[in-house]
């Protein structure tokens, strides 16, 4: 009897040393944290506002992840160890709160950037996605990327 106990509760921490695996951030931003597209100023001149909104969104939100890091690294998917930070308990507890926390913000920014920048003006809008896009693109050049 004391056996299947013992298994059981052996099977249950190893589930849940799994699933914190799986959830503790092993990197500082990754690749879907990344914008895949970039507009020209005629494909946002032909979006609804709906859709500028939407995409002025997703520009805010890879900007808010990735510069605090910009000194560190500009690619999705590097690790502590990578740029040259020890991976002990201590730092990854620390890029766990930060991550957590980040998350967070992230959803309270979007939610109340969704409600606020619909009051943009169309013109202004497709400007600041522009401007934003321009700041993603120098930021994946990197620092000898001729910007």
């Amino acid at each position: 009897m004391s056996n299947k106990i013992f298994l059981i509760v052996a099977i249950a921490l190893a589930g849940l040393t799994q699933l914190s695996a799986q959830t503790t951030p092993k990197t500082f931003f990754g690749k879907l944290d990344r914008i895949n597209k970039f507009h020209t100023i005629d494909d946002l001149e032909d979006a609804s506002k709906g859709e500028l909104v939407k995409i002025y969104l997703e520009r805010n939100k890879e900007l808010t992840t990735v510069l605090p890091f910009i000194a560190l690294t500009t690619k999705p998917d590097q690790k502590l160890e990578d740029v040259g930070i020890r991976n002990d308990s201590h730092n990854s507890k620390l890029l766990y709160k930060y991550k957590t926390t980040e998350k967070k913000l992230s959803t309270t920014n979007t939610n109340i950037l969704n409600e606020f920048i619909s009051y943009a003006d169309s013109d202004n809008l497709i400007l600041s996605i522009l401007y934003m896009e321009d700041i993603i693109k120098k930021l994946r050049l990197g620092f000898k990327g001729n910007f």
